[in-house]
């Protein structure tokens, strides 16, 4: 009885390894299967990719390099007109000259200023925006464009001047990459922006001759990016009936063109005076009649302006080279700018 027993269970545990053993090699040829097939497609892919033309072939080779051709000009022709809006670099200049030409710069315009009528507040520690540079002498690789920043910011002051407005109340220069505290690079390499900031009063006719003469200048490019305004006169004109406007007596200034307004007027005692009172005040004030039949409400009052204005230099394709040159020779030589 011990002996059947024995063998059935024997018998039994066999079938079970037998039956093992065929499931795991059936299910190990079906991934070997799959293998060998994933393999002779790979195989066939590389076959046909060896027979193929390798791309780009001579005609495409040729359209490519046609098209880059065609770019490089484009970018060539935009520059060169982009060129007219901004005067070259004096890279002969050295440190000790800019500072001399810097310190003769600020006296002149002082002067310059002070002949036009331009009040500049704190006159005597005005150096506009080169005060780091009244004592120092600048790096030599920064002096060109430093130079090129003096005559801009040089134009822009002068014009505030030739547009007629009164007053400098403060004028500050953001430092360029490069100077001690500046931002390491320019966020472009093919723009540079050099910021300055200025506020300054006058009337709103000197307003906006400035912004006219700075979207029009061909030596430098000016971008006016933040603009505030502040009128002084915070209430309207007064307003009068229609006889009351018509027996306005009218005087005007020979030079401004401007025409006495209501409150001159009062000023200068109207209604209560004579007209030929009236007459000899406005004539002490540089008024004479006029025989004008309409009178300027608005435009006439004095504006107070802050503005941030960018000075805009393109970098010409081959200083872009230079300036990636130099800063690759730097970097291997372990000096950040």
């Amino acid at each position: 009885m011990n002996y059947k027993v024995w063998l059935i269970t024997f018998g039994i545990v066999a079938a079970l390894v037998i039956g093992g053993s065929g499931f795991y090699a059936f299910s190990g040829y079906g991934k070997y299967s799959d293998a060998l097939q994933n393999w002779d497609d790979k195989v066939g892919t590389i076959e046909s990719l060896e027979r193929r033309v390798p791309y780009p072939n001579k005609a495409n080779s040729e359209a490519l390099a046609e098209k880059v051709a065609q770019y490089e000009q484009s970018v060539e022709e935009l520059f060169k007109s982009l060129d007219t809006f901004q005067s070259p670099l004096d890279t002969t200049l050295t440190g000790p000259e800019f500072q001399r030409k810097v310190k003769d710069r600020v006296q002149e315009f002082r002067k310059y200023a002070e002949d036009g009528g331009l009040v500049i507040t704190d006159a005597s520690d005005f150096q506009m925006g080169f005060d780091a540079y009244s004592n120092s002498i600048p790096p030599q690789d920064l002096v060109a464009v430093l130079d090129y920043e003096l005559g801009a910011i040089e134009y822009l002051l002068r014009s505030l001047v030739d547009v007629g407005s009164s007053s400098l109340v403060s004028f500050e220069r953001d430092l360029i990459p490069g100077e001690a505290g500046a931002p390491n690079g320019h966020e472009s390499s093919v723009v540079h922006k050099y910021p300055v900031r200025l506020r300054f009063s006058g009337q709103h006719d000197s307003f906006q001759a400035l912004i006219n003469k700075l979207a029009n200048d061909t030596a430098f490019f000016y971008v006016v990016r933040v603009l505030k305004v502040r009128n002084e006169v915070t209430e309207g004109p007064v307003k009068l009936t229609a006889a009351q406007q018509s027996s306005l007596p009218m005087f005007e200034n020979p030079n401004t063109k401007e025409v006495a307004s209501f409150e001159r007027l009062e000023e200068w005692g109207y209604p209560t005076v004579s007209d030929e009172e009236l007459a000899t005040v406005a004539r002490e004030n540089g008024f004479i009649s006029s025989a004008k039949d309409a009178r300027v409400l608005m435009g006439q009052e004095n504006l107070n302006v802050f503005m941030v204005v960018d000075i805009v230099r393109f970098i010409s394709p081959e200083e872009m080279a230079a300036n990636e040159k130099t800063k690759a020779e730097d970097d291997r030589g372990g000096r950040k700018r």
